[in-house]
């Protein structure tokens, strides 16, 4: 017998073992009823189901702006020191309601740019 029949045989026979399986299977399968009833619960004594409530969402208000420790607006042509946290977007949404006008508050402060901005340095407010 060659090495490729050899190789065939094998092939035939794992192939069939594989297709007859294994014949003790059922040896394993618990034979436990709490394990196989898949039937429903017994309903509880009492059988009246209140459904949960409809929670009413509230508006959130908030006595300063969320993140903003200074606790009010800036008032335009004033200086402001700026604090730990603090951007030039955020100091220009509490001076003009819009962040992205940062640019007038960084063209006012020569030199002052985002990533330049320092805790403690004071700005002009135009």
């Amino acid at each position: 017998m060659n090495r490729s029949t050899a190789l065939l045989m094998g092939t035939i026979v794992l192939a069939a073992g594989s297709l007859l399986g294994c014949q003790n299977k059922s040896s394993n399968v618990p034979t436990s009823s709490g394990v196989t009833d898949v039937s429903t619960p017994p309903a509880p004594a009492s059988s009246t189901y209140t459904a949960p409530q409809p929670v009413t969402a509230q508006p959130v208000t908030y006595d300063t702006m969320p993140g903003n420790s200074s606790g009010g607006s800036i008032a335009s042509g004033s200086s402001y020191t700026v604090k730990r946290g603090d951007t030039l977007y955020s100091i220009a949404r509490r001076s003009y309601g819009d962040g992205k006008q940062w640019q007038k508050i960084a063209s006012a402060n020569p030199g002052v740019r985002p990533e330049s901005l320092k805790v403690g340095q004071t700005l002009q407010i135009p």
